[in-house]
């Protein structure tokens, strides 16, 4: 094994994982918080506020595909990731100040909007950056299963802090909304993590890519997830799970709230779910030794069709049933989208074999490319619907919307990853002929001599 090929260490792995702990708070503040802060402190109608989620997730989209192959390209191949994480982590700190400083009440969309699209700008870039770096640290099912487990397990970890936090503002009655008691956590930890990342982890790659920005390059990760048929079946994967991480996130806190009268279990829900995704999270990695990626994807997308089909039973005024099926819920959704980018780390593999250096940002913005669609997607069709049937009806509609909306997009995700396992299978097939016929020869050869 080249040293290059080695997996990370203990401390490198810390550093790769700590990012993801603060993300988890900017992810927790854009899905839960701040559709309930938009419609609710700041005066904003549903309608409103899905207009606002819907241009910050389109921008965010929009963002990521110009800087997919950007990133590979940067003018120094030796610092091409830890260049645009402190780029982005700038553009955090700017646009979280806006957010910050400028009054809640009687803002108006555009003023919202000048500081959530340079703040999602920076997650973006930072974000890409980081997932790059972590593609490129080790190779092989196990070793990527340990990296993006442990990056997994960091975000529940963030999450579970953001929430205790949240709890203990409410109960020492600060004052300050749950949104921004989480804003300024970030704020503070971005520099901390991704000064930490720069320092301890070593980059890798970068000798087969030219470090000269090409403009042209910005269609490569449109290219990578339609290459071949398991890459589109991969691609509608990550699609699939982005509407569905949405629905799920979005309209949690206002089930909780509106339709089983429980406001204030919303946080300790939440808390719940990353608890449980923190063990689904760290089991995975062990399970991926004995079950392969794609059959472990299957059975998790089952249980949350389960959970999905579930949640209009959860009886009104009840804490108990709340938090079970919030424990359930985590414990498997944070898991099928690790086992994705393990699935992702083996094709960027595949290509690294054929091409030498993949340029590994490019894949991880390829495929996180119809994921944001999906979470785009998913917001738009469940503000729109909140909007069209209202909460006056105690939440019903929207309990079943989000029932409905989450089941539309797992039965499809069962059918999809049959179809990716059979289009990997035929991927293999011009291989395994030529090994058989090399195989062949060979005894011909041998038995001729």
């Amino acid at each position: 094994m080249r040293q290059d090929d080695a997996p990370p260490g203990r401390a490198e792995l810390l550093a790769l994982s700590l990012p993801s702990f603060v993300f988890s708070g900017y992810e927790l503040a854009r899905k839960s918080y701040l559709p309930v802060l938009l419609s609710g402190a700041a005066g904003l109608d549903l309608a409103q506020t899905g207009l606002i989620l819907t241009i910050v997730h389109g921008w965010s989209i929009l963002v990521e595909v110009l800087f997919g192959m950007i990133c590979d390209m940067a003018p120094d191949p030796r610092w091409r990731r830890s260049f645009w994480v402190a780029t982005g982590t700038v553009l955090q700190l700017l646009g979280g100040a806006v957010v910050w400083l400028a009054p809640v009440h009687d803002r108006s969309v555009t003023l919202w909007l000048l500081g959530l699209l340079p703040l999602a700008s920076g997650w973006v870039l930072s974000n890409l950056a980081h997932g790059a770096w972590a593609l490129e640290q080790a190779s092989g099912v196990p070793a990527r299963g340990r990296i993006f487990g442990g990056r997994a397990q960091a975000g529940m970890a963030g999450s579970i802090l953001f929430a205790m936090v949240l709890l203990w503002s409410k109960h020492a009655a600060r004052g300050l909304d749950d949104f921004y008691v989480i804003l300024l956590l970030t704020l503070i930890g971005a520099p901390l993590v991704h000064g930490l990342l720069i320092w301890r982890v070593r980059e890798r790659g970068g000798g087969g890519i030219s470090p000269r920005l090409d403009w042209a390059g910005v269609v490569k990760p449109f290219q990578l997830c339609i290459a071949s048929p398991a890459d589109r079946w991969l691609a509608s994967l990550f699609l699939l799970v982005g509407v569905h991480m949405a629905v799920i996130g979005s309209s949690f806190l206002f089930i909780a709230r509106h339709r089983l009268a429980l406001p204030e279990w919303g946080t300790p829900g939440i808390l719940t779910q990353s608890l449980a995704a923190m063990v689904g999270t760290g089991i995975a990695p062990g399970l991926l030794r004995r079950m392969p990626p794609l059959r472990m994807l299957g059975v998790v997308f089952a249980l949350n069709l389960m959970l999905a089909l579930a949640l209009p039973l959860l009886p009104v005024g009840q804490v108990a049933p709340l938090l079970v099926w919030s424990a359930g819920t985590g414990a498997t959704m944070a898991v099928d989208f690790m086992l994705l980018r393990v699935v992702l780390g083996q094709r960027l593999d595949r290509d690294r074999l054929r091409h030498g250096d993949a340029p590994a940002a490019a894949f991880y913005a390829g495929f996180h490319l119809p994921l944001n669609i999906g979470v785009m997607l998913g917001t738009t069709l469940l503000f729109q619907g909140m909007a069209w049937t209202g909460l006056s009806d105690h939440g019903l509609a929207l309990t079943e919307l989000t029932c409905g909306l989450a089941a539309l997009c797992l039965v499809p995700a069962l059918g999809c990853v049959l179809m990716l396992r059979r289009a990997l299978l035929t991927e293999e097939q011009p291989r395994r002929i030529r090994r058989v016929l090399n195989s062949r020869i060979f005894i011909m050869i041998k038995s001729f001599i």
